[in-house]
């Protein structure tokens, strides 16, 4: 028996359908997301870094990196750690241009944030936001999937955003 079904009844096969659909749309739509999130990071990844990451920049990223402040973190509440990030750049981490529309994204269902400059799935630390345009140039880190925007539009930087939680 299956949800009170006996297995002889032809309805047995019918909730197995649903089931098998169902769990196929789930696994299909994490693979989408994945595959969507990494495809634009790799591309980002394999353009020329334009400089290296500054010091006060890597102080920046260190400080919004301590645990007590874990809520500048994903949209989607993924906790990133910035510092592990900094470490995972190698030892002369570069920074990389990107162009592009802001987007915004949500889904429906479950709140599930999604902020993204020119496809690339970014991280916006306080103050980032408000400088936003229709068209974005941004330095950014680049972390795995994400990056982590550095300088927005020639008038926001990194190292300028811990004056405004003070």
């Amino acid at each position: 028996m299956l949800f009170g079904i006996p297995h002889n009844s032809p309805w047995f096969g019918l909730v197995l359908l649903y089931l098998l659909l169902g769990a196929l749309y789930v696994v299909g739509a994490i693979l989408w997301v994945a595959l969507r999130s990494r495809g634009a990071a790799a591309a980002l990844g394999r353009t020329p870094p334009v400089r290296a990451l500054l010091p006060r920049e890597k102080e920046a990223l260190d400080w919004f990196g301590q645990p007590e402040r874990a809520i500048w973190r994903m949209p989607r509440g993924n906790v990133v750690d910035l510092l592990a990030a900094v470490r995972a750049a190698g030892a002369a981490p570069s920074v990389h241009a990107l162009s592009g529309p802001f987007v915004r994204t949500a889904s429906a269902g479950v709140y599930e944030r999604r902020d993204c400059i020119g496809g690339v799935e970014v991280l916006l630390l306080p103050g980032a936001e408000q400088h936003l345009r229709a068209g974005n140039d941004a330095d950014v880190l680049l972390c795995g999937r994400f990056a982590v925007v550095l300088a927005l539009n020639s008038t926001w930087r990194i190292d300028q955003a811990r004056s405004l939680l003070k």
